[in-house]
């Protein structure tokens, strides 16, 4: 039987300066076998969720102000790092995505929308849109942090006054990125109740992400309500296109090379 009721050296280095982590390494010490309980503490170790998840989950929806604010200033230890926060909500929003068929039901009424009775789209068209949904389906989690860069460039834009650095507006626009995403993903209960509102989703959760830019915007930068309103809209809308455009020209550049290269790319997947 293991016997950690007194423990004297770190598990990891042997150092005998340890206290709740060794003082020379960082490994955790733990005193006690690894109960049920303890495996739950294990996990929450892991994601950290016993408390800056968490705490950071709740002050993103009472001030997401205060969030940044803190974190800005160097009080990080009772928030979850700003990366670790979206990849974890990207990744549940990824899973509701391709589990509900929210991309595909999204991209027929898109379309639905866009495109006559009559017109139909080409065999070329339809291919290069097949594609395209299986690259965001695969890389579905990855898309939102993707997109960050771009917004944040036009949020430096849009409030230098406040004189910020790039990567602080990176660090902002992560946590309200992410944010955003979760109410997506708490919303997702709904759409298995009345699956009928799949259709008009991408309006409701384009909805749901301007109203919590514009509230975040609001807290954070301390510029009027209309201010926030439309910086929502452009930095959200402004990073999207961005982001869209730039893949485009990756796509452009690929097809160009490949062309060079004598392969049809209509034929890669065959």
């Amino acid at each position: 039987m293991l016997d950690r009721s007194a423990i004297e050296h770190c598990p990891n280095c042997n150092s005998t300066h340890i206290d709740n982590y060794c003082l020379k390494c960082g490994q955790k010490i733990y005193q006690k076998r690894f109960t049920t309980k303890g495996f739950f503490e294990v996990i929450g170790n892991a994601l950290n969720i016993e408390r800056g998840f968490l705490y950071t989950v709740v002050w993103l929806f009472r001030n997401p102000g205060k969030v940044v604010g803190d974190y800005l200033k160097g009080k990080t230890k009772i928030y979850i790092n700003p990366l670790n926060y979206i990849l974890i909500i990207a990744g549940a929003y990824a899973f509701l995505v391709l589990s509900l068929n929210i991309l595909d039901s999204s991209l027929a009424t898109t379309n639905s929308i866009l495109q006559n009775d009559d017109a139909q789209p080409s065999a070329e068209v339809m291919e290069m849109q097949l594609r395209w949904i299986e690259f965001v389906k695969k890389y579905m989690n990855f898309i939102p942090i993707l997109m960050i860069p771009f917004a944040s460039l036009i949020s430096k834009w849009y409030y230098n006054k406040r004189k910020l650095f790039y990567g602080e507006h990176l660090i902002i626009n992560t946590f309200i990125f992410a944010q955003s995403i979760l109410i997506s993903v708490l919303f997702s209960p709904v759409l298995m109740i009345f699956p009928v509102i799949l259709k008009i989703y991408p309006i409701i959760n384009f909805s749901f992400t301007i109203i919590y830019f514009t509230f975040a915007f609001f807290l954070t930068y301390q510029k009027s309500v209309i201010t926030s309103f439309f910086g929502a809209l452009i930095i959200y809308v402004g990073g999207m296109i961005f982001f869209f455009l730039f893949m485009m020209a990756i796509l452009i550049v690929v097809v160009f090379v490949l062309k060079v290269l004598g392969v049809n790319l209509l034929n890669i997947s065959q």
